[in-house]
């Protein structure tokens, strides 16, 4: 009993040791933190050096609804057309400012005047006059007019400019995946090289054909600095396009793109009456033809005689006498050698100008649809035709992996199936591209992308 408790003593029991070990563990735990904030706070005290594309605060990866929203806030065209519409609103009120008559109050102060004089030297004048109501109504209604043309312009400039980021958008999509592609196709390509030295170190390979194998990969990398180069074109276009600062980096979120950009649009249910019905640019003719046609009304009222305001209060005044005057009457043009007939003549033949250039439009735009409608047809199979490729290419690709693991097929045959199977599903994008583009440009022709992406509605 004695030897127990002095071994008891001497040794520490089983959760002795634990409660010991536990309380390292929390010993090391907290000396490992303390040094990580030391470090971390160090690390923050030095200055990070700028690279070639400064990184700001992350907010999160850029989709395409997402890059549209940033430049419907940012992007300095669309700011230029909003100062535009006001601008115009400005001249509304202008207008209407124009119903009531101008007053003027005229002071003069006679240094001096003339002998026997005996007026006051100072002179106070009121005048209301320059009062047309006719010219002043139909002033309002052109502004209003053009304060509509210029939302209109505005809105087809958004539509535009979403039109252009959604093509960027698509072919960064695109760009991303030929990079991958073709740095697969120049792993393949190595691997041919590796195979031919080793051949050729045992005296069994041409070395003509092992330099035209390294040409290959020459020209493969040379295809992915000019695909890399485009791809930054590219994103400095959208930039651009966004109001983006061009030295930030941008986090693009491509996956998807066709449905971030289409929202699942095809263009099989739009019609030609449609594109009449949305078109911004007809839109903006038709008020166009309604400014023109206020401009001849306008010159048919010249004709009339403008109507006649006065009212007057002269006080010292060396040639008139003091008083109040008040007169109502008309003042008309006799002669002006037919100026204000010629000018009716005029706005109604730059009326009809207007009217042909609406038809000219309307003819450009059903010969653009039906274009549109033949690409998308066209296109259709040809990306029909280039998946089918792309199968049969993987296909021919197991088949031969299996002959080359049965012995039957060289090695640098079934590389080629497999660089083969990568350059099919490289034309496959190529035709999935002229499809995506071909939407674009009719959902643009009908009114607009944010018409059926519900996503990117403003």
């Amino acid at each position: 009993m004695i030897t127990f408790m002095m071994r008891a003593a001497g040794n520490p029991s089983f959760s002795e040791k634990v409660l010991i070990r536990r309380r390292g563990a929390k010993i090391l735990y907290a000396s490992g933190l303390a040094l990580g904030v030391m470090v971390c706070a160090l690390f923050w005290a030095i200055p990070a050096s700028a690279g070639p594309e400064l990184k700001p605060q992350s907010y999160g990866y850029f989709d395409f609804p997402t890059c549209v929203r940033y430049a419907l806030v940012h992007s300095e065209s669309f700011i230029k057309n909003r100062l535009d519409i006001q601008l115009k609103s400005i001249d509304v009120k202008d207008a209407h400012s124009e119903i009531l008559p101008t007053i003027t109050v005229n002071t003069r102060y006679y240094i001096a005047r003339a002998s026997g004089s005996t007026a006051d030297p100072i002179n106070v004048s009121l005048y209301m006059t320059n009062w047309n109501p006719y010219l002043a109504l139909l002033k309002i209604k052109a502004s209003s007019i053009l304060v509509d043309v210029a939302k209109l312009t505005h809105f087809d400039k958004i539509n535009q400019n979403i039109s252009d980021m959604g093509k960027l958008f698509y072919r960064i999509h695109v760009l991303k995946k030929l990079i991958r592609a073709h740095k697969q196709m120049v792993a393949f390509e190595r691997d041919k090289v590796d195979y031919g030295k080793s051949r050729g170190d045992q005296g069994a390979f041409d070395p003509l054909e092992l330099k035209v194998w390294q040409n290959k990969v020459r020209g493969q990398r040379i295809r992915i600095a000019e695909l890399q180069n485009e791809l930054d074109e590219k994103v400095t276009m959208l930039k651009a396009l966004m109001g983006y600062h061009p030295d930030f980096y941008l986090p693009l979120d491509t996956r998807d793109a066709a449905n971030q950009v289409l929202s699942g649009f095809n263009g099989q249910y739009v019609t030609f009456a449609d594109v009449q019905g949305a078109n911004l640019a007809l839109k903006i003719i038709a008020k166009n033809e309604q400014f023109q046609s206020n401009n001849v009304t306008a010159a048919y009222v010249a004709l009339l005689p403008r109507p006649g305001l006065v009212f007057e209060d002269i006080n010292n005044q060396v040639d008139r006498t003091s008083g109040f005057n008040f007169a109502l009457g008309l003042d008309y043009t006799l002669w002006d050698g037919f100026i204000r007939v010629r000018d009716i003549k005029r706005q109604k033949m730059r009326a009809q100008q207007i009217k042909l250039e609406r038809e000219m439009l309307s003819q450009k735009l059903y010969g653009n649809f039906k274009q549109l409608r033949g690409m998308l047809g066209l296109s259709g199979e040809k990306e029909a035709y280039y998946r089918e490729q792309a199968r049969l290419a993987e296909l021919s690709e197991e088949k031969a992996f299996i002959g080359y693991k049965g012995g039957s097929l060289p090695y640098e045959e079934y590389v080629e199936k497999r660089i083969g199977k990568v350059e099919a599903h490289i034309s496959a994008l190529s035709g999935s591209q002229e499809r995506v583009i071909s939407l674009i440009d009719m959902a643009t022709l009908a009114g607009g992308l944010n018409r059926y992406n519900a996503r990117i509605r403003h």
